[in-house]
């Protein structure tokens, strides 16, 4: 039997693990399975007690789950979904060989240490990020300290990749939720549909970064980051088709700034490879830790949106409705939490984990650590002024209405 390991790779196209799956199986005969596993985290809580997934991030989660089992039913490979650790399920079926792919942040990379240890024949693939440890300009052990010079590396390999066309997208794009700004199925039909259609929408793509901090609506944003988290569609996949619509128009600065988007997300990844456990810890990187607290009571008050900062009572509504916050919002929420309330980063972290439906370990942990100044800024503080925030990109109010309003 060979086993497919489903972890943050959920999808068909362009995916080396489940290429070099199919191949084993075919070559060798053995039936070929795929097994997700749940480790429990529907049922786990973190720091302060918050849930690790909430309702709503568990019902993502299910639904892509489901959308990619009915793409390998097409294939005559059937998906299973372990509600305990895959160790576990490992050790009473003992696979033929198992591959997977590769994490970053230290609970999944534990998880590889565990499997490795039970002795099955493993293959594991890079299917989460642009690079692999290895093409990493400069190498890991010479990680900047900051974005700016290694975005600068990157750019110089003048990175391409040679895709096989996609499948064919579903038109389905009926809500999953009431957000009006995230109204996406899971899964990569979903995933592969709304590439296509932001590129070729003028007020997409070829719009995006004079239009990246809009608060309300679909197209201000790319909306990628919930399928990139979950593997239903790959980095390498947009950086080709960002690469392919800068050509169509002659280049295009709008379109260039979805790839430069791409490569925080590709440096927090490697951030969070290099960190280990310091990602998760209250002092960060620094040497010296944070003096924020905790209080409860102001804490609940961040999490209700009843704080009295409507912009950022917004926002906090907005997530805990929908599961989608954009990226104007989620710092302003986060700088609110960390400097105005002064509580600990950590906390404010475990409740995005649990909510947001593009939760990915890097990319969260590492942004939180940014903002609460223990991570890789330059800046010592980065501190939004939250009402200046609201002036400037909700100048007529529009989305502290509709939020405030729902009560």
């Amino acid at each position: 039997m060979i086993i497919w390991w489903v972890r943050h790779d959920q999808r068909l196209s362009d995916n080396f693990c489940w290429d070099s799956a199919r191949e084993l199986a075919n070559n060798s005969g053995q039936e070929l399975r795929a097994v997700y596993a749940w480790n429990h985290l529907d049922q786990a809580k973190g720091l302060g007690g918050i849930p690790r997934l909430s309702p709503r991030r568990t019902e993502w989660i299910r639904e892509g789950l489901s959308a990619l089992g009915h793409e390998l039913e097409a294939h005559g490979v059937a998906l299973q979904q372990a509600q305990g650790s895959i160790t576990d399920w490992l050790r009473a079926n003992r696979p033929h060989t198992l591959l997977f792919s590769r994490a970053v942040a230290t609970e999944e990379r534990q998880q590889e240490y565990e499997v490795n240890a039970l002795g099955i024949p493993t293959q594991a693939f890079w299917t989460h990020t642009l690079l692999t440890p290895g093409e990493v300009p400069g190498g890991l052990d010479r990680l900047p300290e900051t974005f700016t010079p290694f975005r600068h590396r990157v750019e110089r390999e003048a990175l391409s990749f040679d895709l096989d066309r996609p499948q064919t997208a579903s038109n389905d794009h009926s809500p999953t939720s009431s957000s009006e700004a995230f109204p996406f199925h899971a899964g990569e039909a979903s995933a592969l549909a709304r590439l296509e259609a932001y590129a070729r929408n003028p007020n997409g793509a070829a719009a995006y970064k004079t239009r990246r901090n809009g608060l309300l609506g679909t197209e201000f944003s790319t909306k990628f980051s919930p399928w990139l988290a979950s593997g239903a569609l790959s980095p390498q996949r947009i950086w080709q088709t960002c690469l392919d619509l800068e050509d169509e128009l002659g280049g295009s600065p709008d379109v260039e700034w979805i790839r430069i988007e791409l490569l925080w997300r590709e440096y927090f990844q490697w951030v969070a490879y290099t960190a280990g456990p310091r990602l998760f810890q209250k002092r960060g990187f620094r040497e010296v830790p944070p003096q924020n607290g905790f209080n409860a009571k102001a804490f609940q008050r961040w999490l209700d949106g009843t704080t009295g900062d409507e912009f950022v009572d917004a926002g906090m509504r907005e997530l805990a409705k929908t599961g989608f916050s954009s990226n104007r919002a989620r710092q302003n929420m986060a700088s609110y939490l960390i400097h105005d309330l002064g509580m600990d980063w950590r906390y404010g972290a475990a409740y995005f984990e649990s909510q947001l439906l593009d939760y990915d370990p890097a990319s969260n942990w590492a942004n939180w650590a940014y903002i609460a100044g223990v991570g890789n800024d330059p800046r010592p503080v980065r501190r939004f002024n939250t009402a200046k925030q609201a002036s400037d990109y909700d100048a007529d109010g529009a989305f502290r209405a509709h939020w405030l309003r729902r009560g």
